[in-house]
């Protein structure tokens, strides 16, 4: 499911969509996709997801992380998840901050190569 997810970032100069494995041209430098939605196996219902969502957002923010919109999808599209693409931080940063949050993995973009990072 995860190596096979496309991701998109809405860069400053458009939306790149990508996958594990691939660069990310015209990225300004490394970044994690992070998501607040379907912690685990939990499914909840939308309205779940975005209060979670909204609440990575705020703590994003409040550790004054750089961000731009990103979505993590299904290849046939049929799933997505609303995240964040977080600059300005490391790796460990980032795992913290999934973990913080229920998540397994993060789509982590080194400044060459897209990897996951499992939590």
């Amino acid at each position: 499911m995860y190596q096979s997810a496309v991701y998109e970032v809405e860069l400053l100069t458009g939306k790149v969509a990508f996958r594990v494995g691939d660069g990310v041209p015209g990225a300004p430098g490394p970044f994690a996709v992070v998501t607040a939605y379907n912690p685990g196996r939990e499914r909840p219902p939308a309205e779940v997801n975005e209060a979670r969502n909204r609440e990575l957002l705020a703590e994003i923010e409040r550790r004054g992380f750089r961000w731009l919109p990103a979505e993590g999808r299904s290849g046939d599209g049929a799933h997505r998840e609303p995240s964040f693409a977080v600059f300005g931080l490391e790796l460990e940063d980032a795992l913290q901050l999934a973990r913080a949050f229920g998540q397994a993995a993060v789509c982590w973009f080194d400044g060459r190569v897209v990897r996951l990072a499992w939590c």
